[in-house]
């Protein structure tokens, strides 16, 4: 699933002692990335983050051909690594949480719609929609001593709606275990904040506003999030989906019909301890609509939301738990 890029407010640095903040990026997972943190060497991480990142497409990426996760699509290994077992144990909760509405089997689904940017987009039909049904659905499959055991091999499995999020979650650990205090990560907008930024503030992270078709160029934003110690996950549907007949085809699909959702839902911002948690709740959120969802996140401890939706006149509005925190931009 494509998910929703937050934009970093606040990004000029002042001078702050005993460190400075440095402020690198590279692309990885088919997207950008981009790290900010206290450094007091002014030492070049770029090395080991390329590194980890690296070794985590080799892991779970659905588009290397030589990854692990491939692998197990293809039934050319049962056996899984701990990397594989992180990913797939937060989806078996968020699957059990949603009544299976969280379901990264679906990858089927996926590509019958043509979201999966290889093929062209188009509706399939209700007989190939049914075919593809009978073999999705995480209850058909389970780890085991560490081995992934299918009750069906044309099961296959796409982590790209939570994966992301636990390769935030990943670097972060990294930094923290080389004494780090003060750092941002993103990945592909998924993001993951500890300390303090250069002016010692908590750093403040964008929600974008949820207009049909906008880019990382004209984008707009509505809101900063104040994060320290916690993650910000975004989920909408307005950028990756196509329009027949004047109707709307979002890529957020619901396991159980095959039939992208529909609500009056445009954006979730997810905020949790872990990235991992936050990127697969937002998506899952996206598929079980405003009210389902809203329910979910209120019931959840750690976990806030904040929701964009339209309403009958099809103008933006919004409704938050109650300890989300976001200071509305002015729109001069």
């Amino acid at each position: 699933m494509l998910v929703l890029a937050a934009a970093f407010l606040g990004s000029c640095f002042s001078e702050k002692a005993p460190g400075s903040y440095i402020k690198t990026t590279g692309y990885a997972q088919g997207t950008t990335w981009h790290i900010t943190y206290e450094s007091f060497k002014d030492e070049n991480l770029k090395p080991q983050f390329d590194s980890i990142l690296s070794a985590f497409d080799f892991s779970l990426s659905s588009y290397n051909k030589n990854s692990l996760l491939t692998a197990l699509n293809e039934n050319l290994t049962d056996s899984t690594d701990e990397n594989f077992r992180a990913v797939f144990s937060s989806s078996m909760e968020l699957y059990k949480l949603t009544n299976g509405l969280f379901d990264p089997t679906c990858r089927p689904l996926v590509n019958a719609w043509g979201f999966n940017k290889h093929t062209d987009l188009k509706k399939p039909s209700q007989e190939e929609l049914d075919s593809i049904l009978k073999f999705v659905g995480m209850d058909k499959m389970e780890l085991k001593e560490n081995r992934l055991i299918k009750k069906d091999k044309r099961l296959t499995l796409n982590f790209n709606a939570n994966a992301q999020g636990l390769s935030v979650d990943l670097l972060c650990d990294w930094l923290k275990k080389q004494g780090y205090t003060n750092f941002l990560v993103e990945v592909g907008g998924e993001v993951r904040a500890f300390g303090l930024n250069s002016q010692n503030e908590p750093w403040n992270v964008g929600i974008d506003s949820p207009i049909n078709g906008s880019t990382e160029e004209n984008r707009q934003i509505i809101g900063a999030v104040p994060l320290k110690n916690l993650s910000l996950c975004t989920s909408g549907d307005y950028r990756n989906f196509f329009m027949i007949d004047g109707k709307k085809y979002s890529h957020e699909l619901n396991p159980k019909t095959g039939y992208p959702k529909e609500d009056s839902l445009l954006s979730v911002s997810i905020v949790s301890k872990t990235a991992l948690l936050a990127d697969g709740l937002a998506t899952a959120v996206m598929v079980m609509g405003l009210e389902k969802g809203f329910k979910l996140v209120d019931s959840l401890p750690d976990v806030e939301g904040y929701f964009i939706y339209a309403d009958k006149n099809g103008i933006f509005r919004t409704t938050k738990t109650e300890n989300f925190e976001i200071k509305i931009l002015d729109k001069d």
